[in-house]
Formats: C-alpha cells, sequence, structure tokens
C-alpha cells in the first residue's frame, strides 16, 4: 500500500449549532473533544461536549440552558456533513484543574413527557396503531414500517419510554426518540439493506470478535390462549434461519436447547411473531464484535458493514451502537459495536484481496466504499 502524504491526510470537519445558530468557531477554539454516541435501541443518543474553560466564559456569560438544543453534523473536509443528531441539552459539569466545562446533551430530550408514568390500556389495535397513537399523542412523527400485527389488549403501566422499549423489544423492533421523531423500524428490514462499508480486519483497532453458540436455541415456544376452546396452546417454532458458520466437524449451528417463553399472547398471531422475534435476537448473539476505525459518519446505528479478510469470523454486521470521537488535534475516531447477520459469502483472504479492495481502508476517508 502507498503511504498517504501530510498533504493528503483528510481533516475532520463537524457543525455544531445551538439553538439553530452556528456556534462551531466559538467550540473550536476551547474544544477538548467532542462524543456523539448512536444506539439502535433501547438507549438515548447522546451528546458530551467538552471545553477548556480557563477565562471562565462556558461557566458565567456562555452558560448553555438546560432544555436547548444542539443540532451536530460530522464529516471530513472536502466531503458532505452528515446531520447526526439533535438533541436537548440535560446537564452542565464542571471540573478542574483544568478548568473544563462538559455539556451533556440527549435526543430524548427534557421538554417532553416521555418519562411521566402512564395508565392506559389498548383494545383491539396492531403494532403500528398503538405506536401511531403514542407518537401522536406525544407531537411526534413516527418513523418506520411497522407489521399491522393484531394486539388484543395491551395494559401500560410504565411510562412511554419504558411501554415502547419492552413492546419493540417483544417484537424485534429497534425503539429510540431522537428529536422529533419516534423511530420504531423492524430489525429484520435494517438487517437486509446494503452495506455503507467495507473494512479490512488489519486496518481496525482494538478488535474484539466472538463467536459462541450456547444462547442459539434449536427452536422457541411460546403460549397463547384459545378464547373459544378456552385451551392453552404452545406454539413452537424451529429455528431454520442462523447465520452461524460451522465450526466443527459436528456441523452444529445451534445448542439442543428448547427456550420456552414466560408470556403467553392471546392469539396464535402474537405467538408466532414472539417467537419469530426471539429466535431473531438469539441468533444475532451468535457472533458479535466490537473495534476502532477512522471516523466514517455514516457508521450509526442500523446500519450494515462488511466484514473482510477476517476468516470465519467475516460477513455483514449490523451496527447496533457507534460513538463518534473529534479531538482539538483533529482527529476522528469511531467505536463500533455491532452484530452478524450474514456469514461470509466467499473465502476472502489477504492473498486473494485486488489492489482496488486492499485500498478500500483509504477511501474510507474520502467516503467512498467498495
Amino acid at each position: 500500500m502507498v503511504a498517504l502524504s501530510p498533504a493528503q491526510v483528510p481533516q475532520a470537519r463537524f457543525v455544531l449549532s445551538y439553538q439553530q445558530h452556528n456556534i462551531t468557531r466559538n467550540v473550536s477554539e476551547h474544544l477538548v473533544s467532542l462524543t456523539y454516541t448512536d444506539f439502535l435501541s433501547g438507549q438515548a443518543d447522546s451528546l458530551e461536549v467538552e471545553l477548556e474553560d480557563t477565562l471562565g466564559q462556558w461557566r458565567d456569560a456562555w452558560y448553555p440552558g438546560h432544555g436547548d438544543t444542539l443540532t451536530l453534523s460530522i464529516g471530513w473536509e472536502g466531503a458532505p456533513l452528515r446531520t447526526v443528531g439533535r438533541l436537548e441539552i440535560d446537564e452542565v459539569e464542571l471540573s478542574s484543574p483544568p478548568s473544563t466545562v462538559t455539556i451533556h446533551a440527549l435526543a430524548t430530550g427534557i421538554s417532553g413527557p416521555v418519562r411521566t408514568t402512564e395508565h392506559r390500556a389498548y383494545e383491539n389495535l396492531t403494532l403500528d396503531a398503538v405506536a401511531q397513537q403514542i407518537a401522536t399523542r406525544l407531537g411526534l412523527t413516527l418513523v418506520g414500517r411497522i407489521e399491522p400485527i393484531q394486539l388484543d389488549r395491551l395494559t401500560q403501566q410504565a411510562s412511554d419510554l419504558i411501554f415502547l422499549r419492552n413492546l419493540a423489544h417483544d417484537y424485534d423492533y429497534a425503539f429510540k426518540i431522537t428529536g422529533d421523531k419516534l423511530v420504531f423500524h423492524a430489525i429484520s428490514e435494517l438487517a437486509n439493506a446494503a452495506p455503507v462499508a467495507t473494512h479490512l480486519l488489519a486496518d481496525l483497532a482494538n478488535i474484539h470478535l466472538r463467536d459462541q453458540i450456547r444462547t442459539i436455541p434449536k427452536a422457541v415456544q411460546v403460549k397463547h390462549k384459545d378464547p373459544a376452546k378456552k385451551q392453552l396452546i404452545a406454539y413452537t417454532l424451529v429455528n431454520g434461519a442462523t447465520v452461524a458458520v460451522p465450526s466443527s466437524a459436528s456441523q452444529s449451528t445451534s445448542s439442543a436447547d428448547l427456550r420456552k417463553s414466560r408470556k403467553r399472547s392471546i392469539s396464535v398471531e402474537q405467538s408466532k411473531a414472539k417467537a419469530k422475534a426471539q429466535l431473531a435476537r438469539a441468533n444475532r448473539e451468535r457472533t458479535t464484535g466490537r473495534w476502532s476505525a477512522m471516523g466514517q459518519p455514516q457508521l450509526v446505528s442500523g446500519s450494515v458493514v462488511t466484514l473482510l479478510a477476517a476468516g470465519k469470523f467475516g460477513g455483514d454486521y449490523l451496527i447496533t451502537s457507534s460513538k463518534h470521537r473529534m479531538n482539538r488535534a483533529g482527529g476522528y475516531t469511531v467505536d463500533t459495536q455491532a452484530c452478524r447477520i450474514a456469514a461470509p459469502s466467499i473465502g476472502l483472504t489477504p492473498d486473494t484481496l485486488t489492489p482496488d479492495l486492499a485500498l478500500s481502508a483509504y477511501g474510507i476517508a474520502h467516503g467512498v466504499t467498495v
């Protein structure tokens, strides 16, 4: 590979707006670090901006207001920036010495009643109708395609955040609130998307990949009560679609365990949907990984990346969380956590890589993927 000259080294760039006013220049002069963390589901996206404050401006005249908004765009000089979040400030922290102020912001915000405990019942609605009803009540726009699974009765005795998080988990959906959007998207659809980037194992840092079989059940069993026959019926879904790579003489791709759900469903449709969701989650736990790489703004949760030259660990991975870091020196890295959704289709090794493929790591810096 040809080394890049200093003039060719890309420069990281960000734009930060406060209440829709661009404050990038002020922030850049005092920036220690900027960290944006993005989650697929269950946790709020967050932003931390650490600023040098020896003159006391950020703790006084420039002190940010709680509930005020920050909008962040990130990328590289010479390429279009990606807006990754609109967040509300919920905490300001002072540390000394040396004197620094850290601004913390959350995508779920603090201005909406999303954490208020609600006592509600939902009768004879579909999954998409329940999500839409809550989004409308909160004044949010529902994003995502949701299967119209019929739900006979649901009882909510928790905040909307917890209720929707649990509902998404039961049916294998990704859920989070970001800005004015309520995201409720089938993880199976996200996993079918085309990869946004290609990584070579040798070009990554802090790599940890884990391939295990203990948690992969042979089948999942759920139960539902037939109201007409007044019978409790068990429904079993055999695991026939794993992303496992047989790596032993037995060619095993699952354990021999039958996973039984303690939650009972009222309808066959609910039972099947829950069993399917349990298997999908279990299969994604088969091969998981985390690593660090040069920053790429498109590496956000819900995106798919391809890992090459990694032997049996290779394949397509779904990003479950990403942490984008920038510092005052212009460095930009991203820490990724992911789960494998497709095993390698071809046996690529360093010896079989083409020059174009081997150079993909350099293309990362310029937004080019293969």
